[in-house]
């Protein structure tokens, strides 16, 4: 969270990414991720123990353990800070993802313009004589 609340700040201050906060929020991303990941596989929190299920006294065991650490708890607690990072980040990515696009969309829009302006230069005769005038370049 400390590192959305740098990029935020950076954001607020400037009005766009710079590609430090580029570089930033993809590692923050990824970083994310691989504690989602971690605390689903490897923790296992959400999976009963087969110990629990066979024998009725383990499950109180399993029970009592859960609420002495309380578990639940904390796992709630952490699946809100992931939550908060990744809507920080879907954000992030999107607002990349839409100034990315309007660069394309700008450069479609010059090279539109580009090709109308050689239509017409063609269509009035014009573009024979400055393709003619332009030196030429040998072939290879």
């Amino acid at each position: 969270l400390g590192n959305f609340a740098k990029i935020n700040f950076t954001v607020k201050q400037t009005g766009n990414f710079t590609v430090m906060e580029q570089e930033r929020l993809f590692k923050v991303v990824a970083q994310n991720n691989i504690i989602f990941i971690d605390m689903v596989s490897k923790l296992g929190r959400k999976d009963q123990s087969n110990m629990a299920w066979n024998m009725s006294q383990n499950e109180t065991v399993y029970e009592a353990m859960k609420g002495e650490f309380e578990i639940n708890g904390r796992f709630k607690h952490i699946q809100f800070k992931l939550d908060l990072i990744q809507q920080n980040a879907k954000f992030f990515l999107e607002i990349l993802h839409n100034q990315k696009t309007n660069t394309l969309e700008w450069i479609i829009i010059w090279l539109i313009s580009l090709e109308c302006i050689l239509m017409i230069l063609d269509m009035s005769g014009m573009g024979t004589q400055i393709m003619n005038s332009l030196p030429s370049f040998p072939s290879l």
